[in-house]
């Protein structure tokens, strides 16, 4: 499997680099990235291409990372570009994407409404604020599980 093989000649690179830097250039999705760039590439001649310049990145991790700023530019700029073409033009996601921002709505959606309660209710903002982020939270995580499952399904997932 090709994420597989970019986890393991990236792993082999990065021994020695601090997992703050890793996770700061955000390395935990460019596996997978690269693999559904390469799953698409027969199809589509811009993932084919942004597999190609991946490809670049994965072979020299550590450059980017020890490297000159506008290395990193590049380098967060091609993600980017990649994770746009993903979404706009074949509708995939990157596993965690639907989750974390179902999560984070649901929790500031529970939050406002409980406090908007608490408000007109009673005056109690702290109590009715809490369970609401925690009803808020449970509801959106629920939501981004199901949501993803789907996604999973029809393959949109990566």
């Amino acid at each position: 499997m090709i994420v597989d093989d970019v986890f393991d000649k990236m792993n082999k690179q990065l021994e020695g680099i601090s997992k703050g830097e890793v996770r700061a250039a955000n390395l935990e999705v460019f596996p997978r990235l690269v693999g559904a760039l390469h799953s698409h590439a027969s199809s589509c001649a811009r993932c084919g291409e942004l597999y190609e310049k991946s490809n670049l990145y994965v072979d020299d991790i550590v450059a980017v990372l020890r490297g000159s700023k506008e290395k990193r530019k590049d380098f967060e700029e091609a993600v980017n570009e990649a994770l746009a073409h993903l979404h706009h033009e074949h509708k995939a996601l990157p596993k965690g994407k639907i989750l974390s921002t179902s999560v984070m709505a649901g929790m500031l959606t529970g939050l406002g409404v409980a406090v908007l309660a608490g408000y007109i209710i009673s005056g109690d903002l702290m109590g009715y604020g809490a369970l609401g982020w925690l009803i808020g939270m449970i509801s959106g995580w629920t939501v981004g599980k199901v949501r993803e499952r789907n996604l999973k399904k029809q393959n949109r997932l990566y």
